[in-house]
């Protein structure tokens, strides 16, 4: 039962994923800009876009962005690429502001085609409280907080 319900979360996060817009953003084309632009190894690439989170670690090699305008510093052998393409991923998908802001209605309207408004508004809540700006990191943790809560409360979706 409990496989049933991760090949149903799976599946609806690929079409969300595959449909060119969600309420207006352009969730696909967000992934894979970033991913251009911080040259995220496809493996690496295809287990973020799936949730598989383990892939963020300190050892991944870190790379220039291709655009020089970024603000995301290039950091120690210590530091996640990941990182960075989750700040930008989170940032053209609408989620997150420069000014580390979080677009509320967006990231709402996001989970609750996943999970309850009930569901979505404690897992918003949960995910940018107590939140501490740094370039590169706040983005992502934010990103991987709401995703796996999301994903942990799938059972209970609307």
């Amino acid at each position: 039962m409990e496989r049933l319900g991760l090949v149903r979360l799976v599946s609806v996060i690929t079409i969300v994923l595959l449909v060119g817009a969600c309420s207006g953003q352009d969730i696909l084309g967000s992934y894979f800009r970033c991913r251009n632009e911080y040259e995220i190894e496809p493996s690496i690439f295809e287990a973020l876009r799936m949730g598989n989170f383990s892939v963020r670690n300190p050892f991944i090699e870190v790379r220039h962005s291709r655009n020089s305008t970024r603000k995301c510093p290039l950091k120690p052998i210590n530091f996640a690429s990941t990182q960075c393409f989750g700040e930008c991923f989170v940032k053209r998908a609408g989620f997150m502001n420069d000014n580390f802001t979080f677009n509320r209605d967006t990231i709402m309207r996001f989970m609750s085609r996943f999970v309850s408004k009930e569901i979505a508004e404690v897992v918003y809540d949960t995910c940018t409280e107590n939140v501490i700006p740094t370039y590169c990191v706040t983005a992502f943790e934010v990103y991987q907080c709401i995703y796996e809560n999301t994903s942990k409360k799938w059972d209970s979706r609307k």
